[in-house]
């Protein structure tokens, strides 16, 4: 998996975290804004993920396959059904929804690493 991939989707989902619980600690619902972060979220994970099959196909397994399976199909749906649930409540708390999603995905990048040994 490329580094500058894994760090850039780390950061991208920091800067949402920061963003997303800044609203909701100014007592803001879910925004266009958040909504823009979490799609960018979405497509660095995606693109994290395809980067780590890629490297699977080309020969490099994870250590765990199944481990590895779950962290990834957390890591592509997770922003989106944060996205979903966070719109539902339409209130500070849909910001504090997205904000602690976008704090989980770090994590998963970690331990893909890790799964993968790098």
């Amino acid at each position: 998996m490329p580094a500058v991939l894994s760090t850039a989707t780390t950061v991208v989902a920091l800067l949402l975290a920061a963003l997303a619980l800044l609203a909701a600690a100014r007592d803001r619902a879910p925004d266009r804004l958040q909504l823009i972060g979490t799609v960018v979220v979405s497509v660095a994970a995606v693109l994290l993920v395809g980067a780590a099959v890629a490297s699977w196909i080309g020969g490099h397994s994870p250590r765990e396959t199944t481990t590895f399976l779950g962290y990834a199909l957390t890591m592509v749906l997770l922003p989106a059904g944060a996205w979903i649930v966070g719109k539902m409540e339409p209130t500070r708390f849909g910001s504090v929804i997205i904000g602690v999603a976008a704090l989980i995905v770090p994590v998963l990048v970690l331990r893909i690493g890790q799964v993968f040994g790098a």
